[in-house]
């Protein structure tokens, strides 16, 4: 996850993102809520980040601990070192700044979320709310229960349940990993990210097929993946057999070797497999997740979801790769604030945003009915680049040019005036689809050529979402065919 490379200067040496201290999730900035680890020393303390104490209570509920939840960057536990040095939480040291390690414990690596049937997720997730990160992994193995909250200022009390103690050791039995220990995570993650559900909303011939079939590990606990389009961490492990072409041109597993006889090559070598086997797309996930509170607030890939995993149909957009081929998926748009320096916009912490928009909250409102405000008309992006320089003026910024990141644009105030216009970090997050996938016979083709071309308004006419919320409350599209810069709505029409 990142913690094996961490440095303070990561993100300035390799992407010209001087708040990054790491490629992975562990010291990079947090894609779902554009967040990223506080650097390990600080100048002041408006200038530090998320801390490994604040990340274990977000994050780690799926993530399973050890790391940066257990060790500082100078690989002293934290515990041990802070009862030794107490000092430290006044300090500006990253990783104790505000922290009470001594009182909450550490979150050691908890090898039962996958490999205890029944793991009660929930309840670790409980625990972490109330700093409770010694006990946790007690709970969440269904050991004991637990009364009090450290984030109270309370002394947490363990109960041991009947039979989970004998001859004065803990009685766990560790088994193979599941399915179900597999999706305690990355079911919620797919469902938030993709809208993937394995269960009948949406079908997938795969899915008698065992993660661990394809996601193999060993000893090591070093996990096999695919191609992430959206995520870089540990690219060394991306086995291209774990692909549609790695399984069914090799018939791994019994897979059959396809021959798309009535579909041109050249379609083959322009599109990913998804774009006409993924059909299904019946489960809202998130599409933008949006910053102007001071809090991360997702809306929905169908507008009329109240929260994502609700059955509800949407239409994923068409995009391409970095490699040129046209891909399928949830292309996620960004909605945060920040600072430009130079020709990067430098983020602004949560608490940041939030003591802004607190000073205008009264001028922002929820013009889409949705009951979440957003910033979508000029007055409104004004009002919250104005109170962003009226409540950091002397902070951590020397020059400080407040921002806007906004659907394919950023907003920001020159000469008096709003202006807005493309730039690279304005570029969603385009998570690809990988699973979820239909068979054959309801794919894109096997209908014939008109399944795509002849049809005014099909595949290519398709609209893809720009931007949330335009000025007029609704959201921003553009049809496929522009989107993927092609000279036509349909480049390819039938004869």
């Amino acid at each position: 996850m990142g913690a094996d490379s961490i440095a303070d200067d990561w993100g300035a040496r390799n992407r010209n993102r001087p708040w990054m201290s790491s490629p992975g999730q562990n010291g990079g900035q947090q894609h779902m809520a554009y967040n990223w680890l506080s650097k390990k020393v600080n100048s002041r303390a408006d200038a530090v980040g998320l801390t490994p104490y604040a990340f274990a209570k977000v994050c780690g509920g799926c993530h399973p601990g050890g790391s940066i939840a257990e060790k500082d960057r100078d690989g002293k536990r934290y515990d041990v070192r802070q009862k030794a040095e107490p000092r430290l939480a006044a300090s500006l040291d990253g990783d104790y700044h505000k922290a009470d390690w001594v009182r909450s414990g550490v979150l050691e690596a908890d090898c039962m979320i996958c490999h205890m049937p029944k793991y009660d997720i929930k309840g670790r997730a409980d625990q972490l709310g109330k700093l409770n990160y010694r006990w946790a992994a007690t709970v969440g193995a269904g050991l004991a229960t637990v009364e009090g909250s450290v984030a109270e200022r309370q002394t947490p009390k363990l109960t041991y349940k009947p039979g989970a103690v004998k001859d004065g050791a803990v009685q766990v039995v560790p088994t193979r990993s599941s399915d179900e220990n597999c999706l305690l995570c990355h079911g919620e993650a797919e469902v938030k990210k993709r809208g993937h559900v394995w269960g009948g909303r949406n079908e997938d011939p795969h899915s008698k097929i065992r993660c661990t079939a394809c996601h193999r590990t060993s000893a090591d606990h070093e996990i096999t993946k695919g191609r992430s389009n959206g995520v870089f961490v540990r690219d060394d492990l991306d086995d291209p057999k774990l692909s549609c072409e790695g399984c069914h041109n090799a018939r791994r597993m019994g897979a059959p070797k396809p021959v798309h006889k009535s579909i041109p090559a050249s379609h083959l070598n322009a599109m990913a497999c998804v774009v006409c086997h993924v059909r299904d797309a019946n489960v809202a996930a998130v599409h933008t997740v949006d910053t102007t509170t001071g809090k991360s607030i997702g809306v929905f890939t169908n507008p009329a979801a109240r929260k994502y995993g609700e059955s509800m149909a949407w239409q994923p957009a068409l995009f391409r790769l970095k490699n040129g081929k046209i891909s399928i998926g949830n292309a996620l748009l960004p909605s945060w604030w920040g600072s430009r320096v130079g020709n990067v916009i430098h983020p602004l912490t949560f608490a940041e945003t939030g003591r802004a928009y607190e000073t205008v909250k009264d001028h922002i409102k929820d013009d889409n009915g949705d009951g979440k405000p957003e910033a979508n008309t000029e007055a409104e992006i004004m009002a919250m680049l104005d109170a962003i320089g009226r409540t950091m003026a002397g902070g951590r910024f020397a020059k400080l040019r407040p921002a806007y990141v906004k659907g394919h644009e950023v907003w920001e105030m020159r000469d008096g005036s709003l202006v807005h216009g493309p730039h690279p970090q304005a570029s969603p997050l385009r998570w690809t689809f990988s699973h979820n996938v239909s068979g054959a016979s309801r794919s894109l083709g096997a209908g014939g050529c008109s399944d795509c071309h002849g049809k005014p308004g099909g595949v290519f006419g398709t609209r893809v979402t720009v931007d949330p919320y335009g000025p007029d409350n609704k959201p921003a599209t553009a049809p496929v065919w522009r989107y993927l810069k092609l000279k036509s709505p349909d480049p390819y029409p039938m004869q």
